[in-house]
């Protein structure tokens, strides 16, 4: 399941960069003055880079939600198992406890 979402990151992300490519080459092919296309990629750019950081900054977020959530679940999967082998120890005692008597 998580390589599904990794896949499908990758595939966003090669699709943003092939949509990026093909906007600057329509910006470079039209009929404009040098100066104009210019200004115009330039600004195209800046909007896209703006778009790529924040969506950058919002894997981060989920990522980190992710990796606590992950965290917590380790803990409490640590706690149980520590408890259940408190539990098995104790037993094993009790257990030994009646037989040597």
């Amino acid at each position: 399941m998580a390589e599904d979402r990794s896949d499908a990151a990758a595939y966003l992300g090669w699709f943003f960069l092939g949509a990026a490519l093909g906007a600057a080459a329509a910006l470079l092919m039209t009929p404009k003055p040098g100066r104009e296309a210019r200004d115009l990629l330039a600004a195209k750019s800046n909007e896209l880079a703006k778009k790529a950081q924040q969506i950058a900054n919002e894997a981060q977020g989920r990522a980190g939600d992710w990796f606590d959530k992950s965290r917590e679940l380790f803990e409490e999967q640590t706690q149980r198992l520590m408890s259940a082998f408190e539990a098995g120890t104790q037993a094993m005692r009790q257990d030994m406890g009646k037989s040597s008597s």
